[in-house]
Order: structure tokens, then sequence, then C-alpha cells
């Protein structure tokens, strides 16, 4: 029986060296005789924690981490595929603080599909809003995004409404989608996150503009 885990493939993680963790996994998994399928996933933006690692057990995903490729025998040892305890036990993912007070609507894929997955993508409400605005008319959809409130999420916070009203009202024989990103801010990782960890989500919104 195969049992599967979650290590993300967001550049933070790989950055703390969740790709030696992967094969510290498949190794120590190969020594024991057992079967694992390990995903990889979007991160969750708890990037004090990665390398973080979740495990698909019936109460649902169970996080360890920070986890380095020296703590995996240890885990193993601790039956974590089981939901065992360990020092880096965190418990549910889905119960931990920092997620359980949050309502993610940007982020409401991250850490939970993986980035490239098409499978994923749709099975998590991906390509729903192109499909209502495929049988909309172009101005009833500008007037749904500015009834909406939908912000940039840059400094200025500009209505996203008034840029797509300004662009359809412009002649032109020919008029160009942007998908610009910005990590200027010091501590702000919000866009490259989105681009990692959900890229189908802007791809799905570019086809709607």
């Amino acid at each position: 029986m195969s049992i599967t885990l979650f290590v993300p493939c967001d550049s933070a993680a790989l950055a703390a060296g969740a790709d030696a963790v992967v094969d510290a996994l498949h190794k120590e998994a190969t020594a024991r005789g057992l079967t694992i399928d390990v995903q990889r996933n979007s991160s969750r933006g708890m990037f004090w924690l990665e390398p973080l690692v979740e495990v698909v057990t019936a109460a649902g995903r169970t996080a360890y981490g920070p986890v380095n490729f020296q703590d995996v025998p240890s885990l193993f040892e601790s039956d974590f595929l089981q939901g065992g305890q360990h020092r880096l036990s965190l418990g549910l993912t889905d119960a931990l603080p920092y997620l359980a007070k949050q309502q993610r609507l940007t982020f409401a894929r991250m850490g939970i599909t993986r980035p490239l997955s098409l499978d994923d993508y749709a099975a998590h409400g991906g390509w729903v809003g192109l499909q209502k605005t495929a049988a909309m008319d172009s101005g009833d959809v500008v007037q749904t995004v500015l009834d909406s409130g939908l912000r940039g999420r840059g400094g200025a916070a500009f209505p996203a409404g008034i840029k797509w009203r300004t662009v359809r009202a412009t002649e032109a024989a020919q008029k160009y989608v942007v998908c610009n990103a910005d990590e200027g801010d010091s501590g702000t990782f919000s866009d490259r996150m989105t681009m990692e960890g959900d890229p189908y989500m802007l791809i799905e919104g570019m086809a709607i503009a």
C-alpha cells in the first residue's frame, strides 16, 4: 500500500533543502521496503516551516517541519507515515493556527494542489470563471468585475474593472494582456508565490480578460 506525502517545490522550500528531503524520503522508504508517493505541491506560505512535509492520513494531512534531510530516518522511526509523534510534529495542517484563522481567496489552492497539474486545478474550482464568462457579453463581464470591487495587489490597489473598461473602450486593431508581478516591497513574496504555486489561475484570469 502506497502512502502519499506532499513536499513543496516552491522556491523558498527548494532554497531550504526540499529536494534533498525528497531524495532522503525515497531512499529511506526503499531501505525499509515501504512504498511512498511523494507529490510536489505548492507552498502554503509558512516559510519558517519549510521544507514542510505533509503525510496523507485517515484524519487528514498531517504536517512535519521544518524537515532537514538528516531528520528523515527518525521520522520513519516514529512511524510518521501513520501520523506518529515526532519532535517536528505539527498536527493536522488545516488546524495550524496560521491557516485556521484565514479565509484564503487568491491563495485558496496554495499548498493543496500540484502547480502544474491541470487535473488538480480543475478539481479545486479551476476554469469555473472562464466557463461562466464565455457565455456572457464582454460588457457584462467588465461590469461584474467593477461591481465586485476587485483591485490590483500592488500598493495603489487600483480597481481592475476600471482598467478593463478603459481597454474595452479603446479603439485599436491589436490589444495585449500583460501579467506583471511585483516583489519590490521588502518581505513580500505574494506574486512569486502565486506564479509558482497557482499558474493556471493567472492564465485563466488572462483568458477572461
